[in-house]
């Protein structure tokens, strides 16, 4: 069913007004009214979910055109019904959280195109050494790498050596071979947090790894029913332990943008109201 069919079902089933699309002013197409209200086709249309068909196309629109209709209804008897100081109040309200956003939005603006200039990797790297102390590890991380591979696949004994030794050729080697993995992950320079890694070898049920094999370093070989894993652990951090630069960056960078933020958005704020009072665009009356 065509959007376009739906509109005509939908409008004709809430009997809003005529089942015969008619013309506005403006000469865009009106499926709805309600008193001085519009909804017009191509509002509707932009509110319908490109995934939906068919019926649940149908009960989407039915129920978009009653909501929009019901707000409408409502919003002209409260603006009819609220008394004027209970109006002036929200509309003050509105206004200030309107300039709100607006200020924010452009001062954040100017703080990120400035902390692209200013907050580089040598920033981050001497602001870390200063607060080392601060920065500890709230949970387990690990350098690993590992394969999942098939028991009847043949080559299994070059894998485990390949997989074992990883010099560049070795890594090469698997590479190529790693259309032939049930799974396989390489990336042993990264650090990677252990509840991930015991997520994805299902410790603690029954086809599992033991969990305890996760807490020793170097190379373990074990197997889930028809799978053989070759795991090697590479480096291990405890909870509390200093945390990495290399895995920590995005924080401390946050945190310098925040700071940054601070400093500079009363900055920022001075300087523009210097500038309106000598372009003569802010003036103060006695």
């Amino acid at each position: 069913m065509s959007k376009y069919q739906i509109l005509l079902l939908s409008v004709f089933v809430l009997t809003l007004h005529s089942c015969q699309l008619f013309q506005s002013g403006d000469d865009r197409e009106v499926v709805a009214s309600v008193n001085k209200h519009k909804l017009f086709k191509e509002q509707l249309l932009a509110n319908i979910p490109e995934k939906l068909t068919g019926d649940d196309s149908l009960s989407y629109v039915r129920s978009y055109i009653e909501k929009w209709a019901n707000d409408k209804l409502i919003m002209d008897k409260a603006e009819l019904n609220l008394p004027k100081s209970i109006k002036n109040e929200f509309d003050s309200l509105s206004k200030k959280y309107k300039q709100e956003l607006y200020k924010k939005a452009y001062l954040d603006a100017l703080v990120e195109a400035q902390a692209k200039t200013e907050i580089d990797s040598a920033a981050i790297v001497s602001y870390y050494e200063k607060n080392k102390p601060n920065f500890k590890l709230n949970e387990n991380l690990m350098k690993i790498r590992y394969i999942k591979l098939r028991k009847d696949l043949q080559d299994i004994s070059k894998i485990k050596k390949s997989f074992k030794n990883f010099s560049q050729e070795d890594q090469t080697y698997l590479a190529n071979k790693s259309l032939e993995f049930k799974s396989l992950y390489l990336n042993d320079s990264t650090w990677v947090r252990e509840v991930d890694i015991v997520k994805e070898f299902s410790v603690g049920t029954e086809e599992g790894i033991e969990s305890e094999l996760f807490k020793q370093n170097g190379f373990v070989e074990t197997n889930l029913k028809d799978t053989f894993v070759f795991i090697f652990i590479k480096d291990r951090l405890e909870r509390n332990d200093q945390a990495p630069l290399s895995y920590i960056e995005p924080t401390v960078k946050q945190v310098l943008i925040n700071k940054m933020k601070l400093k500079v958005s009363k900055q920022i704020q001075q300087e523009i109201k210097e500038d309106a009072i000598q372009n003569n665009e802010y003036k103060l009356y006695e």
